[in-house]
Protein backbone atom coordinates (compact mmCIF):
# COMPACT_ATOMS: atom_id res chain seq x y z
CA UNK A 1 0.00 0.00 0.00
CA UNK A 2 1.53 3.32 -1.06
CA UNK A 3 0.89 6.52 0.83
CA UNK A 4 1.41 9.87 -0.87
CA UNK A 5 2.91 12.61 1.27
CA UNK A 6 2.80 16.30 0.56
CA UNK A 7 5.60 18.65 1.51
CA UNK A 8 5.73 19.18 5.26
CA UNK A 9 4.08 15.87 6.16
CA UNK A 10 5.80 13.02 7.90
CA UNK A 11 5.14 9.31 7.64
CA UNK A 12 6.32 8.78 11.22
CA UNK A 13 3.58 7.58 13.53
CA UNK A 14 5.19 9.27 16.54
CA UNK A 15 5.23 12.77 15.03
CA UNK A 16 5.49 15.39 17.80
CA UNK A 17 4.45 18.99 17.77
CA UNK A 18 7.25 21.44 17.15
CA UNK A 19 6.00 23.59 20.02
CA UNK A 20 7.73 23.26 23.36
CA UNK A 21 5.94 22.55 26.62
CA UNK A 22 4.73 25.88 28.00
CA UNK A 23 3.68 26.58 31.57
CA UNK A 24 3.41 29.33 34.14
CA UNK A 25 6.59 30.18 36.07
CA UNK A 26 4.91 28.92 39.26
CA UNK A 27 4.19 25.52 37.65
CA UNK A 28 7.86 24.57 37.21
CA UNK A 29 8.44 21.35 39.13
CA UNK A 30 11.52 19.88 37.45
CA UNK A 31 15.03 21.21 36.86
CA UNK A 32 15.95 22.33 33.38
CA UNK A 33 16.56 25.22 31.03
CA UNK A 34 13.50 27.42 30.46
CA UNK A 35 12.79 30.25 28.04
CA UNK A 36 10.74 33.20 29.31
CA UNK A 37 8.23 33.48 26.47
CA UNK A 38 7.62 37.24 26.71
CA UNK A 39 11.24 38.40 26.78
CA UNK A 40 13.15 35.53 25.18
CA UNK A 41 15.44 35.33 28.22
CA UNK A 42 16.95 32.05 29.45
CA UNK A 43 16.52 30.78 33.02
CA UNK A 44 18.42 27.76 34.31
CA UNK A 45 16.58 26.00 37.13
CA UNK A 46 18.89 23.64 39.08
CA UNK A 47 17.62 20.81 41.28
CA UNK A 48 18.57 22.81 44.40
CA UNK A 49 16.12 25.54 43.41
CA UNK A 50 13.25 23.08 43.69
CA UNK A 51 14.26 21.18 46.83
CA UNK A 52 11.50 21.08 49.47
CA UNK A 53 12.17 23.19 52.54
CA UNK A 54 14.70 25.43 50.82
CA UNK A 55 14.22 29.08 50.05
CA UNK A 56 13.77 29.59 46.32
CA UNK A 57 17.04 30.39 44.56
CA UNK A 58 15.17 32.05 41.73
CA UNK A 59 12.22 34.43 42.05
CA UNK A 60 10.41 36.50 39.47
CA UNK A 61 8.15 39.35 40.49
CA UNK A 62 5.66 40.53 37.91
CA UNK A 63 2.22 42.10 37.74
CA UNK A 64 1.20 39.56 35.09
CA UNK A 65 1.67 35.85 34.54
CA UNK A 66 5.16 34.82 33.44
CA UNK A 67 5.00 32.05 30.84
CA UNK A 68 7.99 29.80 30.22
CA UNK A 69 8.80 27.12 27.65
CA UNK A 70 10.96 24.16 28.66
CA UNK A 71 13.98 23.93 26.37
CA UNK A 72 15.85 21.09 28.10
CA UNK A 73 15.76 18.77 31.10
CA UNK A 74 19.44 19.64 31.60
CA UNK A 75 19.97 23.05 33.27
CA UNK A 76 23.62 22.99 32.13
CA UNK A 77 22.85 22.53 28.41
CA UNK A 78 25.16 24.72 26.27
CA UNK A 79 23.69 28.09 25.28
CA UNK A 80 24.30 27.45 21.58
CA UNK A 81 22.17 24.29 21.70
CA UNK A 82 19.38 26.02 23.66
CA UNK A 83 19.39 29.03 21.33
CA UNK A 84 19.11 26.82 18.25
CA UNK A 85 16.38 24.67 19.80
CA UNK A 86 14.28 27.72 20.76
CA UNK A 87 14.71 29.31 17.33
CA UNK A 88 13.85 26.02 15.59
CA UNK A 89 10.58 26.04 17.54
CA UNK A 90 9.77 29.62 16.47
CA UNK A 91 10.48 31.32 19.80
CA UNK A 92 12.10 34.76 20.10
CA UNK A 93 15.60 34.34 21.60
CA UNK A 94 17.26 37.05 23.68
CA UNK A 95 20.28 35.21 25.09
Amino acid sequence: MAVALTKGQSSSSDHRSSRLQEMSWNEIQRPGAYLICGSGDLVRVPQDALAPGHSPLITITSTGETRVAKLSENPAEPISVLRAFAADNDYFVNF
